[in-house]
């Protein structure tokens, strides 16, 4: 879907904004911004009885720490970014 948007719910600008700002963010974002246009639905997904979820769970990068971005595909195909956590798996 070429029409396809990325956006961004204000739980994860405020998520974001508690780990430094998307400044300090989009660089392990960015890596995978492509694959969200693409197939968003090749991601993993979580199940459960209120709906589901996807993330993308990415390495530390700079400054940045390891991450978890969570997103949901709305019905007209975008991308919804709607929390962002660090990720202590690494």
């Amino acid at each position: 879907m070429s029409n396809r948007r990325i956006l961004f719910d204000p739980d994860c600008d405020k998520a974001a904004e508690n780990l430094g700002g998307y400044e300090r963010l989009d660089a392990s974002l960015s890596a995978y911004y492509s694959a969200l246009i693409i197939e968003p639905k090749g991601f993993p997904r979580i199940e459960s009885e209120w709906g589901s979820v996807r993330y993308i769970r990415t390495k530390p990068v700079a400054t940045c720490p390891a991450l978890v971005w969570w997103f949901i595909i709305e019905g007209n195909g975008d991308v919804v970014i709607v929390y962002v956590e660090e990720y202590d798996g690494y």
